[in-house]
């Protein structure tokens, strides 16, 4: 008892060395709450920012939403695109990728319906972007039944 028994050994194994309340365990928090709201509407508003490299990676990433998710081929053709196409860094790619991806996951509809104007006027970067939507899309290998219905989607907000 000499040693287990004290204060820092019971804290280090986890026991209870006060009669005072436990610590508070890690999830929700008013704080965490009002955080994570506050975010949500901060991204919100900034879901039709971007233009046609922001509105590709976008449509790619609601494609690949409705299978099994991106394999080693298909990432390597979006690589190679935006290698050729795009002046971006590695890191701002990314950054791109999370952006699109958390946009669809917090309001799906407004993502989508902010594409055509992500797009607005530029009728060649949208021939070519779909191309390169056609291209990375079916670099696996053929399409899930619900991956071809979200292309149909996406080839309806490019014709606009």
């Amino acid at each position: 008892m000499t040693f287990y028994g004290t204060p820092v050994v019971q804290a280090m194994s986890g026991l209870k060395t006060t009669d005072g309340p436990p610590r508070p365990h890690p999830g929700k928090t008013p704080e965490s709450v009002a955080r994570v709201e506050r975010c949500m509407a901060e991204n919100h508003g900034c879901i039709g920012e971007g233009g046609v490299h922001e509105a590709v990676v976008r449509s790619l990433v609601y494609i690949s939403m409705g299978g099994d998710g991106v394999d080693e081929r298909a990432f390597n053709a979006l690589c190679e695109m935006r290698a050729g196409y795009s002046t971006l860094s590695l890191g701002s790619f990314k950054k791109t990728v999370r952006e699109q991806f958390f946009a669809l996951r917090l309001d799906q509809q407004a993502a989508l319906d902010a594409i055509p104007t992500m797009l607005f006027a530029k009728i060649q970067s949208k021939d070519k972007s779909l191309s390169v939507i056609h291209r990375v899309a079916s670099a696996a290998g053929k399409l899930t039944a619900e991956q071809d219905r979200r292309l149909a989607v996406v080839e309806e907000l490019f014709a606009d």
